[in-house]
């Protein structure tokens, strides 16, 4: 629900805008006002204060102000209306736009070449193995024909690399959701969002079908509820994809090799993975 704070002095109290430089305002302005938004100066659904209020304090155009805005618009903090009733008013960004910029942050960090990839192997195998098990604990119907979907889907001997991989990150993706832990989700979908990179690293050696069989044990540890059965489905998993990296690298220690150091030429053309049509797993009765 938006709430309006009266016109004035009490507008935004306890907000007291910092001197600028000429060069860049519209992103200095923007950077206080997001700072002031996240310190809980103003929460979402409040009216920020106006065009003209903001463009007086800071002794700029109203011109840039609307771009310090749109800045912030940009990254889903502010959404502005019009009308009588109209203003520019905070939001809540959700935790998948929130996810993405932050796997967006993660990628240009990895790119820095200080992070390794067995840190990436670490943080992954630390975080969902805790999602798997609360998945198992608290999952819904709903949630089980997420987790259950990308695995049929996978079934399909037809599917590109880049189509299997996609479903891989779906299957991943809501067991992240399922678990019911906001702070979990977020950092394991920003996770997610830079596997494309580290997968690269697979693809010369990776079967589908070993891949398919854990990822349905998985599944239905998770269906059953058995949340030690599901770590230990997950372990599995881990460690299978473990040993794939290593023969993969082949001569290269992934324990030294940094993400940056991935090249373009270790992605797979279309259809590098390799397929066997053997018998998909039992569906559950």
């Amino acid at each position: 629900m938006r709430r309006d704070t009266p016109a004035g002095e009490g507008e935004g109290a306890g907000f007291l805008p910092r001197p600028i430089t000429v060069r860049s305002a519209a992103v200095q302005i923007a950077d206080q006002l997001r700072a002031a938004i996240a310190d809980g100066t103003w929460q979402p659904g409040d009216r920020l204060p106006s065009e003209h209020r903001l463009a007086e304090a800071y002794g700029v155009s109203r011109g840039t102000i609307r771009e310090a805005s749109r800045i912030l618009a940009a990254t889903n903090l502010v959404e502005s209306t019009r009308g009588a009733a109209g203003g520019t008013f905070v939001t809540l960004p959700q935790a998948d736009v929130v996810a993405r910029q932050i796997g967006e942050l993660i990628a240009l960090w990895f790119r820095a070449g200080n992070v390794s990839v067995a840190e990436v192997n670490h943080a992954r195998d630390v975080l969902e193995r805790e999602c798997v098990r609360l998945a198992a604990l608290n999952r819904t119907e709903d949630d089980l024909a997420a987790i259950r979907r990308p695995v049929e889907d996978s079934r399909n001997t037809d599917l590109t690399s880049d189509e299997w991989l996609a479903n891989d990150l779906e299957f991943h993706t809501a067991i992240s959701k399922a678990a019911k832990n906001h702070v979990l989700e977020l950092a394991m979908t920003s996770v997610h969002l830079v596997r494309p990179k580290t997968n690269a690293l697979l693809h010369r050696v990776l079967e589908r079908e070993p891949v398919l069989q854990q990822h349905w044990k998985i599944y239905e540890a998770i269906r059953d509820r058995d949340p030690e059965g599901a770590v230990a489905a997950f372990t599995a998993h881990f460690d299978h994809l473990s040993e794939v990296q290593r023969r993969a690298l082949a001569d290269r220690d992934f324990r030294e090799m940094s993400v940056a150091d991935i090249t373009e030429e270790e992605r797979p053309a279309p259809d590098v993975l390799r397929r066997r049509r053997t018998q998909p797993p039992s569906a559950p009765s």
